[in-house]
């Protein structure tokens, strides 16, 4: 009967202790929302969310990439807009100075001041536009836009072809607008817009057939690796508020148990000693 009684008293501890590892279990999760909170908890569990959290942080410095790709091409776009607009408006000063029969001498002074101004306009931009500290162009924009061929002519009315940019419309330049090839100026002109509209639609095809469909599939794959992640490593409430239940109502048991354990060998001594004392009586 003794043996019996302390097989009952040791069932009853542990039940006490796995209760008690019920609710301590429950109670951990519960408070940080999280199924696995250390390796033990799950180890295959924790290397498979080790490596989905990998690829997230992954993912994330692709999609930031991407995003600083587009304001570095959006900025980029918004100078180049500003420079298609100064081009065409060199372009109506141009067209303008071809009709030199019908021009007084200061008025073709005024357009090649006028052209003059627009050349040093496109190379501030040049200069100063910058994005996070990073110059959005290189070099001076009249030395580069408006290659072209233009016509030299000698004090002999020899002539011979050379090499022409935009900066050749400046004052004395081989394309000014008072004595040099407005022809070659036009095809400059021409030429330079035609390069800043083709830099310009090759931005805006960068940004919205690659760059967002690219966002787009890594968003959506985030999305799902965030969500796989979560399914392994994030604790089910309502499960863990059941096991916490479940866990006080076996420790309760448990202790009533062991209680019940505690005070049966005393009644048990008790009733051996009265047995005793009654056999020797007889």
């Amino acid at each position: 009967m003794i043996s019996a009684l302390s097989s009952n008293f040791s069932f009853a501890q542990r039940g006490l202790r796995d209760a008690q590892s019920i609710i301590q279990s429950a109670a951990e999760r519960l408070s940080t929302g999280r199924r696995i909170n250390r390796a033990s908890d799950d180890p295959s569990g924790l290397a498979a969310a080790d490596q989905l959290t990998s690829r997230i942080e992954s993912i994330k410095h692709q999609i930031n990439n991407f995003d600083q790709e587009e304001a570095h091409l959006g900025a980029k776009e918004g100078a180049l807009s500003v420079v298609s607009g100064l081009l065409s408006e060199l372009n109506g000063v141009v067209v303008t100075a071809a009709n030199r029969g019908a021009l007084a001498p200061p008025e073709l002074d005024g357009l090649q001041s006028q052209a003059d101004s627009i050349i040093e306009a496109l190379d501030f931009i040049s200069n100063t536009a910058t994005f996070k500290g990073e110059k959005l162009f290189e070099g001076l924009l009249s030395t580069s836009l408006g290659r072209t061929s233009a016509t030299v002519r000698g004090q002999e009315d020899d002539a011979k072809m050379v090499d022409a940019v935009l900066a050749s419309m400046h004052s004395g330049g081989v394309m000014n607008l008072l004595n040099g090839d407005l022809e070659a100026a036009q095809r400059s002109v021409e030429g330079a817009i035609d390069s800043v509209s083709g830099t310009r639609a090759a931005i805006g095809s960068r940004i919205t057939d690659q760059i967002q469909h690219e966002r787009d599939a890594l968003l959506s794959e985030l999305e799902n690796s965030e969500s796989a992640r979560s399914q392994i490593v994030d604790a089910d409430v309502a499960q863990e508020m059941a096991n916490l239940v479940r866990g006080q109502i076996l420790q309760q048991a448990s202790i009533s148990a062991l209680l019940i354990a505690r005070q049966s060998p005393k009644v048990a001594l008790q009733l051996l000693s009265t047995n005793l004392a009654i056999s020797r009586q007889s």
